[in-house]
């Protein structure tokens, strides 16, 4: 989601590093008389009864509440350990800005308030009212602890930062999970407090979590929570606590706390590295339990900041702080602001990290420099240097003008095209524009389901790299973009298309012109959104991703050669299961009616090399334009075990093995299946920017080829962190 991932990349920007969350629960519980029988874990009859009671107990179980939540993030410097790693004079030193500096003060403050509402199911809105950032007057990024942490841990799965993790208060958790009861303290004769810890037990690979539970036998409820991650892997390592409080019957989470650290990002004093930490404290209050709460308050925007959130007065801040600021955060304030006043330096940062990651882009006052439509390879067509400029807020918030041109090494032409749009409504993502393209298409294609920005996401490769260019076009388009019904959008263009067939046997046909309008729908059943002055911005869902294209080429209108229908559909869906890892499943057809010509109908992507990039989606093992199709069905099956299978000790060698089956028909060239299965291990090399693995794939049934190793495709793979 954006407000974690803008999170992230502020603590790249300030150079965090090396925290780990591990802090033992400091009360002292008396020990009371246990019977223990003889084989029983006298922690699992505990856990049993915490799970047999997790439905009633769980907040999201109640009809309705409300609350307001504060959230404070600070980041600083860990100077425990100083004298141990240094000799005297330097430890004088160093200490001595600790002294000066970090005693006094932190190195940023960050502060939220939010109000949350949910309605039973699944209804949940958090409107943002107030967010503040020492050195920022107008803050670029929102930190919302409930966000980056599940606000709960009765659910299956506990989501920390982005990914889930068995909980270990969950169905068969005690067949994956250790559990040991530490103390036990007897409140009075109704109640008593069962401290337990827990950790994956040791021939047992999954997304798993370590830490203590302090529990209720009062109702079998959470009054604490402290888990990290088992593997900490990736940019980060990160801890979470929760407390709960008791309110009226239910308990309610009192409190969220999050601390994170960045391996290998430190901060450097006189030679020597310091970790850095960042620190965050979240506080429910005014919690109220089953209010009557009008469905006009919820929609599919699940996160709204307000247009006023980051230009709010100290009385706002005064009224909503759990307590007045302490002197230390204080002193970070005075201390952040005089360093930056009259300067911007960390806006820029922030603006600059959300246009790479966004669009994949650069500023430089109103115009964006679009970096990853500027410089691009393909196997095809070589490699492309250019240029593509487009401008930005700066200029105007609701018109956008750009334009691109650039040279393909292999191809020997020229791309080159302008644009200009209204962006009519950012809420509803309502744009109207025109453009012109003189540019390279593909034969047949079938890519256009995607607002993807970034050509290194591995699921683009099929579109990036292995591009079956056989056609220059003059294209002139009109289009219209809009969100609808909560769940849809819609995109309509109309425009004219001049094709010249570049290779055999279509390299002798003359320039071919279409008139051709297209309708294309995307549904995402309940999908959420965080909404910004800048727009909306998707926060997923866990339903399908459908989309739908119908295509009409109109005869002799604008110069149209041409009558005849294309209709395209696509299905994406992920599930994810609790032990064994991630399964996909992408579901694509097409329909070209009689009267297309056969350029236009549908070649299957084969993404076929002896040894090349593995590109999911596509065909690994079809050569390109080896089945052309009026009509076809394609299924992309593939299972990701995500390291439940091997449980390796290193940094850099973390296999992920995945199993892969894709199968195709089609009419008339592929009528009796296309079938081919693989295996992709990815990980072999696993550094912190970038994954690197292997793989290898098999064509079997009608289609085979007599030779064997004709029928083999090896490959490569490269993921990105980002």
């Amino acid at each position: 989601m954006k407000s974690l991932r803008d999170f992230l990349l502020l603590l790249v920007l300030l150079s965090w590093t090396n925290f780990l969350f591990s802090q033992e629960i400091p009360t002292v519980y008396r020990l009371d008389e246990v019977t223990i029988h003889g084989g029983v874990n006298p922690a699992h009859p505990i856990i049993d009864s915490v799970l047999a009671h997790a439905k009633q107990n769980n907040p999201n179980s109640l009809d309705s509440y409300r609350y307001q939540i504060y959230d404070q993030m600070v980041f600083t410097i860990d100077s425990s350990g100083v004298g141990a790693l240094l000799d005297t004079v330097q430890e004088n030193k160093v200490q001595s800005f600790f002294d000066e500096v970090l005693k006094r003060s932190d190195l940023m403050v960050m502060e939220t308030f939010s109000e949350v509402l949910f309605r039973h199911p699944n209804q949940l809105r958090q409107n943002v009212l107030g967010t503040k950032m020492s050195g920022v007057k107008t803050p670029q990024m929102v930190y919302l602890a409930n966000r980056m942490q599940s606000p709960t841990f009765y659910d299956e799965t506990v989501n920390i930062a982005g990914t889930d993790y068995v909980n270990p208060i969950s169905r068969n958790s005690k067949n994956h999970y250790y559990f040991s009861l530490e103390s036990v303290t007897r409140i009075d004769d109704t109640d008593s407090l069962y401290v337990i810890t827990f950790h994956p037990l040791p021939d047992k690979t999954f997304n798993a979590l370590q830490g203590t539970l302090v529990i209720h036998a009062n109702g079998w409820a959470l009054q604490e929570v402290k888990a990290s991650p088992n593997k900490q892997a990736g940019l980060y390592n990160i801890g979470i606590e929760q407390v709960y409080q008791k309110n009226g019957d239910c308990w309610f989470p009192k409190q969220l706390n999050i601390s994170l650290l960045f391996p290998g990002v430190v901060a450097d004093l006189d030679g020597y590295a310091f970790p850095m930490v960042a620190i965050g404290n979240s506080y429910i209050t005014h919690v109220e339990l089953n209010p009557e709460i009008s469905n006009r308050a919820f929609s599919e925007v699940e996160v709204q900041v307000h247009e006023a959130a980051g230009y709010r007065d100290d009385a706002f801040w005064t009224q909503h702080r759990i307590d007045s600021l302490t002197e230390r955060v204080l002193n970070t304030y005075h201390l952040v602001d005089s360093v930056t006043r009259g300067s911007d330096v960390i806006e820029r940062l922030l603006n600059v990290s959300n246009k790479l990651m966004d669009d994949m882009a650069l500023s430089f006052g109103p115009i964006d420099w679009n970096i990853g439509s500027s410089f691009r390879y393909s196997f095809t067509r070589g490699w492309f240097f250019g240029l593509h400029l487009s401008t930005n807020d700066r200029l105007s918030r609701h018109i956008r003008l750009g334009g691109f041109f650039g040279y393909w090494t292999r191809l020997r032409d020229i791309d080159y095209g302008f644009e200009g749009k209204w962006l009519i409504d950012r809420q509803r993502q309502m744009e109207f524009g025109a453009r012109y393209s003189h540019k390279s298409l593909t034969l047949g294609e079938f890519n256009g389901f995607g607002e993807s920005n970034n050509p290194l996401a591995e699921n683009e490769y099929r579109y990036v790299f292995y591009e079956n260019v056989m056609i220059r076009s003059n294209n002139t388009e009109v289009f219209f973009n809009t969100r609808f019904a909560r769940h849809f959008k819609a995109f309509m263009t109309f425009g004219t298309y001049q094709k010249r067939y570049l290779l055999p046997p279509y390299d002798a046909m003359p320039i071919t012109h279409f008139t051709i309008a297209e309708l294309k729908l995307r549904f995402a059943y309940k999908e959420k959104f965080m909404g910004t002055t800048q727009g909306i911005r998707s926060l997923g869902t866990d339903y399908p991703v459908v989309w739908l294209s119908y295509q009409h080429s109109f005869k002799n209108v604008l110069g149209g050669e041409y009558d005849f229908d294309r209709v395209k559909f696509q299905l994406e869906k992920d599930f994810q299961t609790h032990y064994v890892g991630k399964s996909t499943v992408l579901l694509q057809a097409g329909y070209a009616s009689k009267g297309c010509p056969v350029q236009e109908t549908f070649d299957l992507l084969g993404s076929y090399q002896l040894v090349g990039l593995y590109s999911p989606g596509s065909f690994s093992t079809m050569r390109e334009d080896e089945f052309l199709c009026d009509r076809f069905v394609a299924l992309f099956l593939s299972h990701d075990f995500q390291g439940t299978l091997w449980n390796p000790h290193s940094q850099w060698f973390k296999p992920q093995l995945s199993l892969v089956t894709n199968l195709g028909w089609g009419l008339p060239t592929l009528k009796h299946g296309y079938f081919e299965s693989g295996l992709v291990v990815r990980g072999l090399l696993s550094l912190p920017m970038v994954n690197i693995g292997a793989g290898v794939f098999y064509r079997y049934g009608a289609y085979s080829f007599p030779k064997v190793i004709d029928n083999f495709a090896f490959k490569y793979s490269v993921t990105f962190a980002f």
